[in-house]
């Protein structure tokens, strides 16, 4: 599906505006409800799926809507918005973006708020892009893949797309997002999509594709969705539309962090991601949510009931910082995604955070030996892996070349430097800072800046020195 509408709304839609509001969409269209209510789907006379609407969530800050859709719309939105939002398939033969729209408009007349819908920007016409399945995100579904079409300018890991995962990951289907040159993704859906099993395909305006990450060209294959074009030279490298300049150059702070809590039936989730915001971005989290938008106010013991719930199974969840419409003077861009999990051993936190800076500005890198001291302090360090990166400073990215990420620093808990010996943890090519206890430290190795040409070398001498037999301390 790829045509989107959003309603801010200043008051929750009830049943009666809901109704009247199906109605204008379209009044010869059957309605279905999915996911046990939270969903409700409109089908055409033969069964098709057209549109789908998905159930209100007030949002903690009115700024998390302008961060997902447009500047300049904070005069005229409520508060505390009601976000309701829409998504109509592409049929050739049925006005689904007129329905959507007429959808969002109604409410919006009825409760009072604003309205979004985004022009559209992709081509239309491939084939492969057309069409309705049984799920509202999924535009196409082939023997390997789902297709997931996103025709908006910024496209942030929305529930439409948590459910995808959710329902065609256990089938082990691929996910496949398509958007056109001009869109940007999240910190959040970029986390997923880097994964080797999902791929970001990007419509050059030639009406070719290609992956939004490496720029290499794509062609469509009728069991695996898009697959690497084997008839392109190599020696043309990645499609024009990749090499062009990337917009608001600035750099970001990428951190990927373990941490591991015996289990407690007193222990609070959240403490390590704060502990990075604060450190590197200026204050703790300001919201958080299992999809975008970010609905909640960030609350540890929230996010710990949830997890609680659904243990054994994992939790994904996204925190940022306050939103640039709010974000207090000294606080910089932050965002993260979050695993929670059980291990043999306790409870695992697995953090991926972002901090971005304008052009010109250089981050707290004397702040990272601090978060190793205060981890090793609560005992709960297992590794840390520092990069920097070029970027737009907002965290979100374009699917343009920006150079390849370079080390900052890497830190390996007690457990792991146990594992590799103390004296050869403390002998590595790269100088080793201790923490804790002399003969049970974890260890702290500052590989450089992020700019320095020969960054990658000391980085893998450093990995050779600690791991020579290829295995990593997890």
């Amino acid at each position: 599906m790829s045509h989107d509408a959003v309603a801010l709304l200043a008051g929750p839609p009830d049943r009666r505006a809901l109704t009247r509001a199906l109605v204008a969409a379209g009044p010869d269209l059957r309605v279905r409800f999915a996911a046990d209510g939270a969903v409700v789907e409109l089908l055409d006379a033969g069964g098709r799926l057209v549109a789908a609407v998905q159930a209100a969530q007030r949002l903690a800050l009115s700024a998390e809507a302008e961060r997902l859709l447009s500047d300049g719309m904070g005069d005229d939105l409520p508060a505390q918005p009601y976000w309701v939002e829409a998504r109509g398939a592409e049929l050739a033969d049925t006005d689904t973006a007129g329905a959507v729209g007429r959808f969002v408009r109604d409410l919006a007349d009825r409760l009072g708020g604003v309205v979004w819908e985004p022009g559209p920007r992709l081509a239309r016409g491939d084939a492969f892009l057309d069409g309705s399945t049984d799920h509202p995100a999924v535009t196409t579904r082939t023997d390997k893949a789902v297709v997931v079409v996103q025709d908006r300018p910024l496209v942030p890991m929305s529930p439409w797309l948590v459910d995808a995962v959710a329902a065609h990951g256990r089938g082990g289907l691929r996910l496949q997002v398509v958007t056109p040159s001009t869109s940007r993704l999240t910190h959040a859906l970029r986390s997923v999509l880097v994964n080797p099993t999902a791929r970001w395909v990007v419509q050059a305006p030639d009406g070719a594709y290609y992956d939004g990450f490496s720029g290499v060209p794509l062609v469509w294959d009728e069991r695996e969705a898009f697959v690497p074009d084997r008839s392109a030279r190599a020696e043309d490298g990645p499609h024009e539309a990749f090499r062009a300049r990337a917009g608001e150059p600035g750099s970001q702070l990428l951190v990927e962090l373990k941490v591991e809590h015996p289990a407690d039936d007193g222990l609070v989730l959240g403490e390590a991601a704060e502990l990075l915001a604060e450190r590197l971005g200026g204050r703790a989290p300001a919201l958080w949510g299992t999809s975008e938008p970010l609905p909640q106010e960030w609350n540890r013991a929230a996010l710990t009931r949830l997890c609680r719930e659904r243990a054994p199974g994992q939790t994904w969840f996204v925190f940022t910082g306050p939103p640039e419409g709010v974000r207090e003077e000294g606080v910089l861009p932050f965002a993260g995604t979050q695993r929670v999990m059980r291990t043999a051993h306790g409870v695992r936190e697995s953090v991926s955070f972002a901090v971005g800076r304008p052009a010109g500005g250089e981050h707290d890198l004397d702040a990272l030996s601090s978060v190793v001291r205060t981890l090793t302090e609560r005992d709960v360090l297992r590794t840390m892996t520092v990069r920097r990166a070029a970027g737009r400073p907002d965290l979100t990215h374009e699917p343009r070349w920006s150079g390849l990420p370079q080390p900052v620093g890497l830190a390996v808990g007690v457990e792991g430097v146990s594992s590799i010996g103390t004296d050869r943890a403390l002998s590595a090519p790269v100088r080793g800072v201790p923490f804790g206890p002399p003969l049970t430290p974890s260890v702290w190795y500052r590989v450089g800046d992020g700019t320095e040409p020969d960054g990658w070398q000391r980085f893998r001498e450093l990995m050779d020195h600690l791991h020579p037999g290829g295995a990593h301390a997890g």
